[in-house]
């Protein structure tokens, strides 16, 4: 199960929340153990519910759209109590025909319960909550997903209901990942490592950066995982984040990328460089300092630390051998979104959430989740970076994947 449901009855119970209700495709996804189609398809016309209830006595739920009938049966969720919205379903369904299997069973569960069907979303949600007797609950509705209109109709619909913002609460919950996420996390990093190393071994002189983008783009889809971005430059262009262009790659060139996709809803994220030929005395200095800041905020990772301290650990070792050099982070938390809490591992910022603390300072905590990157630039040169995802132990970490993350001196 994706769901930490110990740690979300337990922070449910110390912000007197009654119930949870998920609306984002990631808070569904994480909630329900199930990875939706037209939650994302439609992202402003469809939406998705998942409900916890506090009280163990109480069935959660899962409120959906018509046509996401056939994926959820398919996927075989925990949470097997459903509500439907949209119009009755056409299916046609001869007398005495009966299941054959769960999937089967689940889907005509869904489709034919006229009892469990409304018009639309907010009616739906309402009906669910009202049957388990949370019409006059606190609930943590995740609202990020949720426009204007249809927030207005889920409160008309539970008047008596103290509905607050519970997107901060999610995310609390979700810093701590559960051994399934961890497992989903590993599978996701291990096909990032394997199309980005792909892509790295196409790098060449005379080779265009589209072309290498292509190598990634073909590896991801390969493996069943959907890219987001594949960040590529070379020479001067390697000094940022530009999109790979139909620029020829020769000798002499720094090039660094950074790539992250998807699987099964849960992100990876990975980066690294190199020179085409003998490295210039300037490109040495930028990955020797990029490398001792990543190596000096490994260091310091353990459960407890602040996002701050690793940050000044890798900002103190870069600066010795990068004068000028002046980073504003060193990595992010990851997870079914490309950042998570506590965000960016940098000095902290303002928090104003009644669930979170004032800043985002807060102490990392035994399996939670981070990309460690220290990326240094410099400009008429180019740039050097590494980054690795790990889990935060007890002690230290361990990275999700191995890795090597060495400068690559590709012969011109």
């Amino acid at each position: 199960m994706f769901f930490n449901l110990e740690r979300a009855r337990g922070l449910m119970k110390q912000f007197g929340i009654d119930v949870l209700v998920a609306s984002t495709p990631e808070n569904v996804t994480y909630l329900s153990g199930s990875v939706s189609w037209s939650h994302k398809v439609y992202s402003y016309s469809v939406h998705m519910f998942g409900i916890f209830p506090r009280d163990e006595g109480v069935s959660p739920a899962l409120v959906v759209p018509n046509q996401e009938a056939t994926y959820l049966s398919a996927q075989n969720s925990w949470i097997k109590e459903h509500y439907a919205y949209g119009a009755k379903s056409a299916l046609v369904v001869p007398q005495g025909e009966a299941p054959t299997n769960d999937e089967e069973a689940t889907f005509l569960g869904i489709m034919n319960n006229d009892g469990r069907r409304k018009g639309g979303a907010a009616a739906s949600l309402a009906q669910a909550l009202k049957e388990r007797g949370l019409e006059k609950a606190r609930i943590a509705l995740d609202g990020e997903r949720i426009l204007a209109g249809l927030d207005r109709q889920i409160r008309e619909a539970l008047p008596a209901a103290d509905i607050v913002e519970g997107a901060d609460l999610f995310r609390l919950i979700r810093m701590v990942k559960t051994p399934d996420e961890l497992q989903a996390m590993r599978a996701a990093a291990a096909l990032n490592e394997r199309a980005a190393t792909a892509a790295s071994n196409a790098v060449a002189a005379g080779a265009t950066e589209k072309e290498v983008a292509t190598v990634y783009y073909t590896e991801v889809s390969r493996g069943g995982g959907r890219w987001h971005w594949y960040h590529f430059g070379s020479g001067r262009r390697s000094m940022a984040i530009f999109p790979p262009t139909h620029k020829k790659i020769q000798k002499g060139d720094m090039w660094v990328f950074d790539a992250g996709l998807t699987l099964n809803d849960y992100r990876a994220d990975t980066g690294w460089g190199g020179v085409i030929g003998e490295p210039a005395k300037r490109q040495l200095q930028l990955w020797d300092a990029s490398k001792a800041g990543y190596d000096a905020a490994l260091s310091v990772v353990k459960a407890g630390v602040l996002p701050s301290q690793i940050f000044r650990a890798a900002l103190k070792a870069t600066q010795a051998l990068l004068p000028g050099h002046d980073g504003r982070f060193c990595g992010h938390a990851i997870g079914l979104e490309a950042r998570e809490l506590p965000y960016v591992l940098a000095d902290p910022g303002p928090i104003q959430s009644p669930f979170l603390p004032p800043t985002t300072d807060i102490p990392l905590e035994e399996g939670t989740t981070i990309c460690v990157e220290n990326p240094c630039r410099m400009f008429g040169v180019g740039g050097a970076s590494e980054e690795q995802t790990l889990v935060v132990t007890r002690t230290g970490y361990e990275f999700l994947v191995p890795g090597d993350r060495k400068f690559w001196e590709i012969p011109a």
